[in-house]
């Protein structure tokens, strides 16, 4: 019988019996009946209590739903005397206690608390979580709460290469904008930083890493944002800096993009010009090596013309002499980043400020100025790519929740759904069940 009770509730308590009763279904929830007894020692003397009736009202415990219906828990306790003696010198109450499965003066089971600190890091909202098993939003925010140990950072210890990159957060950041700190090695997350400020970010280190373990970080990968360098020598001193791919391209991409928009407006609206830059945009950002110079295809826009992908781009650039610069450069960059070239990258950079566009002047200033970081990511092979597809997730979660309006319960939600090194979760291993064994 107590194997059937712990199947049924999870509940592992010998002295946790059956009622006469038994398991009752009312329509819209089922009630199992159980009652507490057995041998119960008197807390002063330690001498066998006697038996003095049970509890006037059964305690009502929330547990797992059986077939989706909401099932309770009517629990009668046994209560327990211990008359005045030598040893007690006053009378002595005491009521049944579960051992096991239920914390005291808690109305819902553990496993309950289990299964939705389990589905925490599946990408629904607490609402939802909380109508699956029949609690309100405000307990499934109490048992986040409950979480807050398993996800404090270890004080003495940092990986050897760290990254972390920011992202939009909400309004409990100061700037609206909040870090990732993750390993780029393994792709596991550390911890979500509350505000991207210098301030902020300084605090973080100090009070929750020493000195020692800040010391072992040797390599930082991170974007080209400038105010972070200082902070990064002043926290890492014995760190490197690695400069990030997609950082480095885009700061291109962009020039680019506005150039290309520059020749669309100097044509003006209703041009031949304006509607084939428009039109053709994604064909000036693909790389050389994946363009199409085969297929001929009829194209609208060049009068009916039957032009391969590598024709349109070559009629695109005749259209202006910057932005057939601008493309160059955007490409030759592209090319030196995806095949790791360190002689590409410095005659690329070596090129003279006045030869290029307004645009790009700025570009290039800026990865002269990190030309060593660029370089250094080509011997390290590290990125921030997998910080920025989790970005992406951290949006999603964030959506999905339709906002956050505490940071504690943002960051949990992160760290429940992502890789990290503070706790684990996964699906339990499905065992392969044969039909022999159904039928027996």
């Amino acid at each position: 019988m107590a194997n059937d009770i712990s199947f049924l509730t999870g509940i592992n308590d010998p002295n946790l019996k059956m009622d006469k009763s038994g398991v009752e279904n009312t329509g819209n929830y089922k009630v199992i009946h159980l009652v507490k007894t057995g041998t119960c020692y008197c807390p002063v003397c330690g001498r066998p209590m006697l038996k003095n009736g049970y509890r006037r009202q059964p305690v009502k415990i929330l547990a797992l739903p059986i077939a989706n219906v909401p099932t309770i828990l009517l629990i009668r306790k046994q209560k327990y005397i211990c008359k005045p003696s030598s040893q007690c010198p006053e009378t002595v109450t005491k009521i049944a206690e579960i051992i096991n499965g239920i914390n005291h003066g808690c109305r819902i089971a553990n496993n309950v608390k289990q299964a939705i600190t389990l589905d925490l890091r599946r990408n629904e909202s607490q609402k939802d979580i909380g109508e699956q098993y029949y609690v309100s939003p405000s307990t499934v925010g109490r048992i986040i709460d409950s979480l807050e140990d398993n996800f404090t950072p270890e004080k003495s210890w940092l990986p050897n290469t760290i990254a972390f990159d920011d992202f939009k957060s909400g309004r409990f950041a100061p700037s609206g904008m909040s870090m990732i700190l993750m390993n780029p090695v393994n792709h596991r997350t550390i911890d979500i930083i509350p505000s991207r400020t210098s301030r902020a970010f300084r605090q973080y280190f100090y009070r929750h890493f020493t000195r020692r373990s800040r010391l072992s970080v040797s390599l930082v990968v991170i974007d080209l944002y400038g105010p972070y360098r200082r902070l990064i020598r002043e926290l890492f001193p014995n760190a490197r800096i690695i400069a990030d791919h997609f950082h480095v391209v885009v700061q291109a991409y962009r020039a680019l993009q506005s150039i290309r928009i520059k020749t669309m407006n100097h044509y003006g609206p209703g041009t031949h010009e304006y509607r084939a830059l428009k039109r053709f945009w994604k064909l000036l950002l693909q790389k050389l090596s994946l363009l199409d110079n085969i297929h001929y295809q009829p194209r609208r826009n060049f009068r009916g013309a039957w032009l391969t992908n590598s024709e349109v781009i070559d009629r695109l650039l005749a259209m202006s002499e910057e932005l057939r610069i601008a493309y160059n450069y955007y490409q030759t960059l592209v090319d030196a980043v995806d095949h790791e070239n360190q002689g590409e990258l410095q005659s690329l950079l070596q090129r003279k400020l006045t030869s290029l566009p307004f645009k790009l002047q700025k570009v290039q200033r800026t990865l002269r100025q990190h030309q060593n970081e660029i370089i250094r990511s080509f011997r390290h092979h590290l990125s921030n790519g997998p910080i920025e597809g989790t970005n992406n997730k951290i949006k999603v979660i964030k959506r999905t929740a339709y906002g956050f309006r505490n940071f504690f319960h943002f960051r949990v939600r992160i760290l429940m759904a992502l890789k990290n090194p503070h706790i684990m979760v996964g699906d339990p291993q499905k065992t392969k069940i044969s039909s022999s064994s159904l039928a027996a």
